[in-house]
């Protein structure tokens, strides 16, 4: 299998290289402890054990193609033999395989993940309002979902990426909080815990559970970014295999901990199961809702960012050079947040969501692109093993 095109090797080295690995190695693990890990106590009660496993199993593989995708980036010159960076992101490396749509197919990919991630929100605001003002105001969580949808909207028209950043890192520090509170929680509940309460291996629900894992995990559009942020990109697969134990040992206890207390009752939003401790609950879901709604700004830029590379060009009179610029903004941000708004509204859960999304752009840009374009691109360099094992993994996803 040789790849037909022409590899250009005019070098796109990154004029970034400042972070150094520790730096590189929480960002990394922040992106796959993303507000996903929430749904990881339903994937358990959805897969049994065979889920606790899967956690393991996919960070494994989801680090292993990480790597891969790296590598997808560089190129060795015939001539001088030197390695040479000619690719900058995923959707590059996609259009060396597949030239004329591969960047787009790689682009729609991401965006359907990224958009996806702002659904996920919409669906756990609605869900966790509903749980804890139904008896103050009871709305459904459609209504719910709606309120939350317009209380994100003006997050949509931040685009100060400064700004931004500043608000992720508020993001961040309040998804960490809610986990620790979790676990603790989880902890104190020790009594209650048994290991009956984990579910049999069910064939039925399992690949939802194994979806919502993909989902939790999902962070390749990113690691280019990543690498290309390294002071020493040689450190890159060294970091990549810290930053992904860490994270399995993490979402294996948080998806383990609380369905050993609420087996079956396991909730799609974990939070909902706190009420036994009414403290723990209330700071748990200040929490997540802090989290989520300090996360929009920078997943919504992502997906604005996209839509208006790919659509703003149909209307040059809406151009960002132009003085009707404003226009474009207006309109397309609610646009953007409503057609949201209705795919949180026909699938109103957050765990069957999150499954829905990792089962297609989870497997797509965590397994199967990563191995088919190292394949491609790779193959005179490839072992008979490198490919069983690549082929394996595409099969398997």
């Amino acid at each position: 299998m040789k790849s037909t095109m022409t590899i250009s090797l005019l070098e796109k080295p990154s004029d970034d290289r400042r972070a150094s690995a520790f730096l590189a190695g929480w960002n990394v693990t922040n992106l796959i402890q993303g507000t996903g890990i929430l749904g990881v106590p339903y994937a358990v009660r959805m897969g049994g054990w065979a889920a606790v496993a899967a956690n393991a199993i996919v960070a494994l593989l989801c680090c292993y193609t990480g790597k891969l995708l790296i590598e997808c980036l560089y190129e060795k010159s015939k001539r001088t033999g030197q390695v040479k960076r000619v690719r900058v992101n995923y959707p590059e490396v996609g259009e060396a395989v597949w030239p004329g749509w591969g960047n787009r197919i790689v682009s729609l990919v991401q965006f359907c993940e990224m958009f996806g991630g702002v659904i996920s929100y919409l669906v756990l605001l609605g869900t966790i309002f509903t749980d804890i003002l139904h008896k103050y105001a009871p709305y459904d969580m459609y209504t719910w979902t709606a309120i939350s949808a317009c209380v994100a909207l003006p997050a949509l028209f931040i685009r100060r990426v400064s700004v931004i950043a500043w608000i992720s890192m508020v993001s961040v520090f309040a998804l960490m909080s809610s986990i620790i509170t979790i676990i603790i929680y989880s902890i104190t509940q020790y009594k209650d815990m048994s290991i009956a309460n984990i579910p049999p291996f069910d064939i039925n629900t399992f690949p939802v559970g194994f979806g919502v894992i993909v989902f939790s995990y999902t962070a390749h559009a990113v690691f280019p970014g990543v690498e290309g942020s390294m002071k020493r990109p040689d450190q890159y697969p060294m970091m990549m295999n810290i930053a992904f134990l860490l994270a399995a040992i993490v979402k294996v206890a948080f998806g383990l901990l609380p369905v050993l207390r609420f087996g079956a009752d396991t909730d799609q939003a974990i939070t909902v199961n706190l009420k036994t401790s009414p403290a723990f609950y209330i700071l748990a879901n200040a929490l997540v809702v802090t989290n989520v709604f300090t996360a929009f700004p920078i997943v919504s830029y992502i997906v604005l960012e996209t839509f208006d590379h790919k659509i703003l060009p149909s209307f040059p009179h809406l151009h960002v050079d132009t003085p009707y610029h404003w226009v474009w903004i207006i309109i397309s941000r609610p646009l953007v947040l409503s057609f949201g708004l209705l795919m949180a509204i026909v699938v109103p859960h957050f765990g069957l969501f999150m499954g829905l999304v990792g089962s297609f752009t989870g497997t797509c840009l965590c397994f199967m692109f990563p191995c088919i374009f190292h394949m491609v691109l790779k193959w005179n360099e490839l072992k008979w093993y490198n490919i069983v094992v690549r082929v394996t993994i595409i099969i398997l996803a």
